[in-house]
């Protein structure tokens, strides 16, 4: 992003405003107050009410014929948490290449590679979002907000709440076009998050640079403030990464992932180490879970590799019925590792 178009952004958005010209006429879009905000949720609900869309299908619905089209099916969603653990996988390997180059570009193209993938799930999963009342509702609730807060070149409301509905909406039509042309991905967000002018400003003055309680701000000051928070967290760190990897979103997701990994593993180990008989040095433990949703808090307990564990021992005892310790695809596995180390033990003697 260069940096004029950067600096123009940043303003835009601590400002508030957007200014739109269509046909020669800049329009202005300013901020709603909480008034059309409270009666942008009336539009929603009512819409989500009316008889009048009684043709539109619900989210459940949407759900059911995604299946009968083979669309999206049931184990479709657990490919998807896949591939996305995949990815971040991959970031965190990024991360942990900061200094290897080479590796780098390897990983950056599975990275690629498995973004396009999620997309991909992601456009089938939705693919009848469209038809659903919800997604009427929303695309209403957003049109008839944007109306609310359009000004003419003289600064006069364009569309008033009561004949709304009535109104010519060819104006409001192009409007949105091109708005919606420009929204700011979450790449934008973050670039202008950490760099100048923002930066600078945000350093002086935190939440009070853009001029109103957080009650008042728009969805795109709220995103802004929040990345901004995320590189604060970051900076003030104990762990604080390079500057490098700031300026890289997949290697910085890394670096997060990792962290967060690291906090997960102690706190569940903080749990471990708060129950009651647990014999000292133990690498594994057996609780009773009286209730399915007490299992799922206990095996939530375990690390990624205690649960690839548990799975496959699930899966063994599943096909043979009934399996001896001794038997377990793990235990064969540290048998093997053993025997591995005490031949080249005793190889080593030998030499």
């Amino acid at each position: 992003m260069e940096e004029g178009y950067r600096t123009f952004l940043s303003y835009q958005i601590i400002s508030g405003l957007k200014f739109v010209t269509i046909d020669g006429k800049r329009y202005k879009i300013a901020p709603p107050s909480m008034e059309n905000r409270l009666l942008a949720e009336h539009v929603y609900q009512e819409t989500l009410h009316s008889l009048r869309f009684d043709n539109l299908i619900t989210k459940e619905k949407a759900r059911l014929l995604l299946q009968r089209l083979s669309l999206w099916l049931p184990d479709h969603d657990e490919d998807l948490k896949k591939l996305e653990k995949h990815l971040e996988d991959k970031k965190v390997s990024l991360y942990n290449a900061l200094y290897n180059s080479e590796r780098q570009g390897r990983i950056r193209r599975t990275i690629e590679r498995a973004k396009k993938s999620i997309n991909n799930a992601l456009i089938k999963k939705h693919a009848l979002d469209y038809m659903t009342l919800d997604y009427h509702a929303l695309i209403t609730k957003r049109k008839f907000l944007i109306a609310m807060c359009l000004k003419d070149p003289k600064g006069n409301a364009v569309y008033e709440d009561e004949t709304f509905w009535e109104s010519d909406s060819t104006i409001l039509e192009k409007i949105i076009e091109v708005v919606e042309r420009d929204t700011l991905g979450v790449e934008d967000f973050r670039e202008i998050a950490r760099n100048d002018p923002w930066r600078t400003l945000w350093n002086v003055g935190k939440e009070s640079c853009m001029g109103n309680s957080p009650s008042e701000w728009t969805d795109d000051q709220r995103t802004l403030v929040t990345f901004a928070k995320m590189y604060d967290n970051a900076y003030q760190s104990m762990e604080c990464p390079p500057d490098d990897v700031f300026e890289d979103d997949d290697m910085f997701d890394g670096w997060l992932i990792q962290q967060r990994r690291t906090r997960e593993k102690e706190q569940k180990q903080k749990q471990v180490d708060s129950l009651k008989n647990v014999p000292e040095g133990a690498q594994e433990v057996f609780l009773f879970a009286p209730t399915r949703e007490d299992a799922n808090k206990i095996y939530e307990m375990n690390d990624e590799e205690s649960r690839i564990k548990i799975r496959q021992r699930t899966a063994a005892i599943d096909q043979a019925g009934s399996i001896e310790a001794k038997d377990l695809p793990d235990t064969r596995l540290e048998l093997r590792q053993q025997q591995i180390e005490e031949y080249k033990a005793k190889m080593k003697r030998g030499s």
